[in-house]
């Protein structure tokens, strides 16, 4: 998880805090540092949103006074809670406002609680960057941008979280078939009892109508089927073509497109370990992926749903 703090008028990134730089109250522990028990009964935290004078470890900055903060967003982001749960099995956070003189006032009953809240409703005038070349075949992936390098925010990509786009066009074949390598990352969905760490945090494979932001269907990292290199094949196609061994139990993954023509799909790395570079943090907008990515850039080629099905269903290799 994480709060970032982007520019209302175009998304564009202004300050973040990662859920390891969170400071736990007194005997409370941070469950997303490496060895810490993820189901501690105290994990309580509290930061700022504080003037850059102010600034603390762990805090956020603001540059603006305070009639100007009607011009920021700050969002809450929670990337894959566990099976058993939704919205990480916790309440949203509280907020107080805090005056000059010390005084508090809780602004509470402003936010939806996580029940309410709709997974398709759009949060600010997100696009996907027009500058990604054509579609080709075999794909081909480019960055989508990131902070560092001037990024206007269009995906709310922040310091923890950035993608690579790769257009498709269906009139290439029925199927797109992707093969790849994925990066080591921690196991978490099934309730695990202690944080671990690996060359990512998180990553997925997802599918969008383009240039708009509509997202058809995702893969997350646990939900893809792995053989013992680490190897996987994905086929996303429209649901009328989905191949009958397009499935976990064959060892195939399946993402949904949202058309039968052109559309995008996002490669997400999350919170890439130091010293892994070839992640989607790396990328600038537009960059080839290849030279960055290198053997964890998925290579995806156009098929028929009847030569994907001629592969039967081989058992695969459980995790």
């Amino acid at each position: 998880m994480s709060f970032n703090l982007h520019r209302r008028s175009d998304n564009a990134l202004l300050d973040a805090v990662t859920d390891t730089q969170l400071s736990p109250t007194a005997g409370s522990t941070n469950p997303f540092l490496s060895g810490a028990k993820r189901y501690a009964v105290k994990r309580d935290y509290t930061f700022s949103l504080a003037a850059n004078r102010d600034r603390k470890e762990g805090d956020l900055t603001v540059g603006y006074s305070i009639k100007e903060l009607t011009k920021l967003r700050l969002l809450y982001r929670i990337y894959l809670p566990d099976r058993r749960f939704r919205g990480g099995g916790v309440g949203l956070p509280r907020v107080w406002r805090v005056a000059p003189n010390g005084t508090s006032v809780e602004l509470g009953g402003q936010c939806p609680v996580p029940e309410e809240v709709d997974g398709l409703q759009t949060i600010g005038p997100t696009r996907l960057p027009a500058a990604q070349g054509s579609p080709q075949n075999p794909i081909e992936w480019r960055g989508g941008g990131s902070p560092s390098n001037q990024s206007q925010g269009d995906l709310f990509i922040n310091r923890d979280n950035a993608y690579a786009i790769a257009l498709t066009d269906f009139r290439y074949g029925e199927v797109l078939v992707l093969t790849g390598i994925a990066p080591s990352y921690p196991m978490t969905w099934n309730g695990q009892r202690h944080a671990r760490h690996g060359q990512v945090r998180y990553w997925s494979l997802c599918s969008y109508r383009h240039p708009s932001d509509r997202s058809a269907s995702c893969l997350a990292d646990e939900m893809i089927e792995l053989d013992k290199s680490r190897r996987y094949k994905v086929v996303v196609s429209p649901r009328n073509l989905r191949p009958k061994n397009a499935r976990a139990e064959c060892g195939i993954g399946w993402v949904e497109s949202m058309t039968e023509s052109t559309g995008a799909l996002l490669l997400r790395h999350v919170a890439p370990a130091n010293g892994f570079t070839n992640t989607t943090s790396g990328l600038s907008s537009s960059q080839l992926a290849g030279p960055v990515l290198g053997l964890f850039e998925p290579v995806g080629h156009y098929a028929s749903k009847a030569s994907v099905e001629t592969l039967g269903c081989a058992n695969p290799i459980r995790r």
